[in-house]
Order: C-alpha cells, then structure tokens, then sequence
C-alpha cells in the first residue's frame, strides 16, 4: 500500500511510475516547450491545454494512452522540469522521432485545444482579428458574391454560373432504402 508521503514526493528520471501531480506537470511543462507564450499570448499551461488534452488523448486512445505519453515523454528525457530551454526543446524533439504517431496526435489535440480557449481568443481578437468560438451560432459576416471581384482569375479551375449548373440524376441510387440502412439502423 502506498503512503500518502510517497505521492507527495516528486519521482526522479527512471521511476517506475510518476505520481498524479508529476505527470500533470509533466505534460504541463510539455506543452509549455510547444506554445511557450508571449506578451499577449498565454502559454499553453496557463490557459490548461494539459487538463483538455489529457481528457482528449483518453477519450479517443483509452484510459492507458495517458500513462504511455508520460512513458514516451520519460523515454526522451523527460521530466522537463530542471531542464534549460534548450534542453527541454531536445527532449520534445526525441519524443517527435521515437514516437512520431503519438507525438503528431498529442501536437495537433494540445494545437486545438490551445486555440479554442477564450483567453486565446480574446488574444486573436485583440491583434485585430475576427475571431469566434462558436462561429456557427453567428457566423461572421460575408460580402456578398460579386462576379466582377470574385471571378477567379488565376487560371486555374473553372468556374460555372448558377443559370449553368444542371441537376444529376440520382434516382437510380436507391437512396431512400440505402439511408434507412446505412445512416438510420446500424447507428
């Protein structure tokens, strides 16, 4: 049985297992090296990346997924935690080639994660930006389709007039019997 002292502790490089602190701050500190922050912008720590990517790499990899990115980060020299700025670069980049599949997951869900906090953007919209959370609830305002501005001009494509575009046929696809199947019943 483990004591309430031995959690408390913080465990060295090589420990079997770190404790539930130390492996927040480990990948507090992790995606820290991968959106430090600057003036305006939060870092990724601040604003809690680390608690929504854990949720994430749980939900979509399973329960044993955040004890393997402790294990990968371990691998490549982590904790990050006394290390230089160099250092922990080093150690992230260690991880990206022994573990290029989680390392890319982890990168992208810490990415969207970041960029779908409100303190972030508040930061986007301060810089002169548009920039909304739920852009679907109020979408952002688009000018009009103006043929003369908005012909592409680059040569490359096509573009058809709406007077233009013809209907395909598609009574031949069964489709109320194939959507019955495929989208109602094997939900």
């Amino acid at each position: 049985m483990t004591n309430l002292s031995e959690l408390e502790t913080t465990p060295e490089v090589g420990d079997e297992k770190l404790s539930p602190a130390g492996a927040a701050t480990l990948i507090a500190d992790f995606v820290d090296v991968l959106i430090p922050g600057e003036r305006l912008w939060p870092s990724a720590r601040t604003v809690g990346v680390q608690g929504q990517l854990a949720l994430r790499l749980m939900e979509e990899r399973g329960k044993n997924a955040l004890p393997a990115l402790v294990k990968a980060i371990e691998a490549a020299g982590g904790p990050l935690g006394g290390l230089d700025e160099a250092a922990r670069v080093a150690v992230v980049r260690r991880f990206e080639e022994a573990e290029a599949d989680l390392f890319g997951w982890v990168r992208d869900a810490a990415y969207i994660a970041y960029y779908e906090n409100p303190f972030v953007a508040e930061a986007i919209v301060l810089t002169g930006h548009l920039y909304e959370l739920r852009p679907h609830i109020k979408g952002y305002p688009v000018q009009r389709f103006d043929l003369a501005r908005d012909t592409p001009r680059h040569g490359r494509g096509r573009y058809t007039k709406t007077s233009d575009v013809r209907r395909v046929d598609i009574s031949r696809l069964d489709l109320e019997s194939n959507r019955t199947q495929a989208w109602g019943l094997k939900r």
